[in-house]
């Protein structure tokens, strides 16, 4: 029995990854997102939550939960700190992704299993997946588009440091899917892609 393809999406900040994997599942894959795995993982998963504490203090918290901004703000400002937290969840992500194609890996329904992993290259896990998908976007786009989702101009420069810079990515990509026009360009890119998928 032939198995789902499992791909991971990368792409810059701001690339339009979530778009083109929202249009994958409007298609027929199966989708996850490291993003969403994270949150739940900070939310629900005990030992996580307890170790994430331990590791940045006690001023992540609001309300006695985690607040991701708080950490956002904390880690991108210490590298060492991003570094030893994406240790700690790395891990956990992959695994739950894992345990995600699991259950669906011989589902005839799906056309393939797509996660949405930004930094998938950069900690070499690029192995763990049959493709890589790069969505790539010209980078005054992409600025704009993350200042529009109301985050500092400053905070994508910073941010952008932890990844690869987009030609790399592109490079060492097996596909490639270009954001730089409307939304009927980007669906057509990702129907050709699930047709060459297949």
């Amino acid at each position: 029995m032939l198995k789902l393809r499992k791909i991971a999406v990368t792409g810059g900040i701001a690339s339009g990854k979530t778009t083109v994997c929202r249009l994958l599942k409007k298609h027929g894959a199966y989708q996850v997102s490291a993003d969403d795995i994270i949150h739940q993982l900070l939310e629900t998963n005990a030992k996580c939550i307890s170790e994430v504490i331990a590791l940045l203090g006690t001023e992540i918290l609001t309300e006695e939960k985690i607040d991701r901004k708080k950490v956002a703000t904390l880690v991108f400002s210490k590298p060492e700190k991003l570094e030893q937290l994406e240790n700690l969840l790395h891990p956990l992500l992959l695994s739950k992704i894992e345990e995600e194609y699991q259950k669906v890996e011989n589902d005839k329904r799906y056309c393939c299993f797509v996660a949405e992993v930004p930094l998938v290259q950069e900690i070499g896990k690029d192995k763990e997946f049959d493709l890589i998908l790069a969505v790539v976007s010209d980078e005054k786009a992409a600025k704009k588009r993350f200042i529009a989702a109301g985050f500092p101009k400053q905070e994508y420069d910073r941010r952008m440091k932890r990844q690869w810079d987009v030609a790399k990515k592109a490079k060492q990509a097996d596909f490639i899917i270009t954001n730089d026009g409307d939304l009927p360009h980007l669906e057509k890119q990702v129907k050709e892609f699930i047709h060459t998928l297949i």
